[in-house]
C-alpha cells in the first residue's frame, strides 16, 4: 500500500447524529510515541510490514506486545501507552481513529476499555476501506459516507475475527482517562485545534497545516487562538510539547534527550534551547537531579 500522509476530519459534521465519526485517517512509517494520556480518540491500528511493540503505560512497565504484520490494535481513547518499532525493518502502519459521539456502539462489537489485539486473515479487508474514506477525508471531508465506510470496516473486521479470541491486555485494569471526555467534541475551532495539537505532538507542525486542518485562515486561527489561550498556536504547541518532555524526562530517568526531543517533535539542540528558556536549566540538568 502507498504512504498516504494523515487527514483529519476536525470540523464536527452531524456528530449530533452520527453515532461514530472518523477522526484521522492515513499510513505512515510509524515512530517510537509515547502517550502519557492516551489519544482522543480511539485507534484501529494495523501492522502492514515491519513489526513493532506496544505497552500500556501505568499498568505493566515490562509487558509488552509484539505486533506483526496483519495484526490489528484496537487503542480505546485515553488508555496511556507507548509503542515503537521491533527488529530492523521499517514498521509501516494503517490507521483509522474515531471518534463515538454518543451510544455504546463499539462496547457492543467488543471494544471496550482495554487494548484488543486481532489477526486479520486478508489486510485488504482494512486496506482497501481504509483508502476509500482517507479519499473521503480532509478539505472534502464527506461525513456520511466515511462513517458508512467506517462501519463497514468495523463489521468486516467483526465478521473476520468472530472465530477466534482476541487477545486483551490486563482488561481488568481501567484505561486512564484524560481530564477531558474523549467522546465529546467541542465545536470551538480553538478547541479542534487544541486537541489535534495535542494528539500529534511528534509531527511536524505548522501555523499553516494546523490551519488546513481545521478549515481557517492561518490570521484568522492566530487570531482565535490569541483570544482564547493568550498565544499563538505555535506558543501553546511549543509549551505543551515541553512539559511533555519534561514529565517524559521525570517519569523515565532512563530516557536519552535525544529520545524525548524525538517523541514530542523537535530537533535536540532546538529542544535544549527551550526547555532552557521554559524551565530555566537544561534537559541534562533535569536528568542528573532525576537519577
Amino acid at each position: 500500500m502507498d504512504l498516504l500522509p494523515l487527514k483529519s476530519n476536525l470540523t464536527p459534521s452531524h456528530n449530533e447524529i452520527l453515532p461514530l465519526t472518523v477522526y484521522t485517517v492515513g499510513t505512515e512509517i510509524q515512530p517510537p510515541l509515547t502517550r502519557m494520556k492516551g489519544f482522543s480518540a480511539h485507534q484501529l491500528f494495523l501492522t502492514l510490514t515491519g513489526a513493532g511493540q506496544f505497552r500500556r503505560l501505568h499498568v505493566d512497565k515490562d509487558k509488552w506486545d509484539i505486533l506483526h504484520p496483519g495484526q490489528l490494535l484496537f487503542i480505546p481513547a485515553g488508555c496511556a501507552h507507548e509503542y515503537m518499532p521491533y527488529g530492523e525493518q521499517p514498521w509501516f502502519v494503517g490507521y483509522v481513529t474515531l471518534l463515538e459521539n454518543f451510544g455504546d456502539v463499539l462496547s457492543r462489537w467488543g471494544f471496550g476499555d482495554a487494548p484488543r489485539l486481532l489477526q486479520l486473515s486478508d489486510i485488504s479487508l482494512f486496506t482497501d476501506r481504509l483508502l476509500a474514506i482517507w479519499q473521503l477525508s480532509g478539505n472534502e471531508h464527506d461525513p456520511w459516507q466515511t462513517t458508512e465506510l467506517l462501519y463497514s470496516l468495523l463489521l468486516a473486521i467483526l465478521k473476520d475475527t468472530s472465530g477466534q479470541t482476541s487477545r486483551q491486555t490486563d482488561s481488568s485494569i481501567p484505561s486512564l482517562q484524560p481530564s477531558a471526555p474523549p467522546v465529546s467534541y467541542r465545536t470551538s475551532v480553538v478547541d479542534v485545534a487544541v486537541r489535534f495539537l495535542h494528539d500529534h505532538l511528534n509531527r511536524p507542525i505548522t501555523i499553516a497545516g494546523l490551519a488546513g486542518h481545521v478549515g481557517y485562515s492561518q490570521k484568522q486561527l492566530t487570531r482565535l487562538f490569541r483570544q482564547a489561550m493568550g498565544l499563538t498556536p505555535l506558543q501553546y504547541l511549543h509549551q505543551i510539547r515541553l512539559k511533555t518532555a519534561r514529565h517524559l524526562l521525570l517519569e523515565h530517568p532512563d530516557m536519552t534527550i535525544r529520545q524525548a526531543a524525538a517523541y514530542v517533535g523537535l530537533e535536540p539542540v532546538y529542544f535544549a534551547r527551550l526547555y532552557k528558556r521554559e524551565f530555566q536549566r537544561l534537559p541534562s540538568e533535569e536528568l542528573r537531579e532525576g537519577r
